[in-house]
């Protein structure tokens, strides 16, 4: 029993003794906030062809997906990307008072637009689309990668100098003279950037009257961020 105090006794006098040397600190939360406007937008087309046979249904697909990129091409748009994926060929097949037949079949593809220069480019693009004879598409306006990374960076920015304005005052207020960083906890926001979809379908009126450019009202995105800043200080 004896042997259990003494060990445990100086263990007991050591977190005294650390206890009582703890460092002061003020721990402050910085907090930011900004808007930010989509800066590029993707248009999502879906093509399809039919033929009674596989070949003719592919040709024709692939006939129609060039005179879209070529209307593009031929309007003169600048600042864009044309991506096409997903291809698929299926049976086109008939259902009928529950029978069914086989017609030949259809060929799929999707066409990606991705527009780096909404506000130069856009208009021009989807007047393209629709002269190309695609008169449906669906429409996203998001935020590029650059301007992410370049509005996560501000965000902490701000959120430190936040931290640093709330310790100051607080420092001032108690009497301190000087105050330092001591630690600091931070775990990324992980904010969302949801895409804003849109479907356009236009075209022109029966009596064959000038269409008027379509418009394109972003809506801004607002983005938030935090750190906790703990800082020492002497009594």
């Amino acid at each position: 029993m004896m042997k259990k105090l003494i060990l445990i006794l100086p263990v007991y006098l050591l977190y005294l003794s650390v206890f009582s040397q703890q460092i002061p600190t003020i721990e402050v939360e910085g907090l930011s906030e900004i808007s930010i406007m989509p800066d590029e937008a993707i248009l999502f087309i879906h093509l399809t062809e039919k033929a009674l046979k596989v070949s003719d249904a592919t040709n024709a697909l692939n006939k129609k997906t060039k005179g879209l990129e070529d209307a593009i091409k031929k309007s003169g748009a600048k600042g864009y990307d044309f991506f096409v994926d997903n291809y698929n060929v299926y049976v086109n097949r008939i259902y009928t008072k529950g029978t069914s037949r086989d017609s030949g079949y259809v060929a799929s593809q999707n066409v990606r637009i991705r527009v780096t220069d909404i506000q130069k480019e856009l208009v021009k693009i989807t007047e393209a689309v629709h002269q190309s004879g695609n008169l449906g598409f669906n429409l996203s306006m998001q935020v590029s990668d650059k301007l992410k990374k370049e509005s996560q960076k501000k965000l902490l920015e701000m959120a430190i100098e936040d931290a640093k304005q709330k310790s100051e005052t607080i420092a001032k207020t108690l009497g301190v003279e000087k105050v330092k960083v001591f630690k600091v906890q931070y775990t990324p926001q992980g904010n969302v950037f949801y895409p804003i979809m849109r479907e356009a379908k236009m075209a022109m009126s029966d009596m064959g009257q000038v269409r008027e450019d379509p418009v394109f009202r972003p809506e801004e995105q607002k983005l938030t961020d935090k750190v906790i800043l703990i800082f020492s200080f002497e009594n």
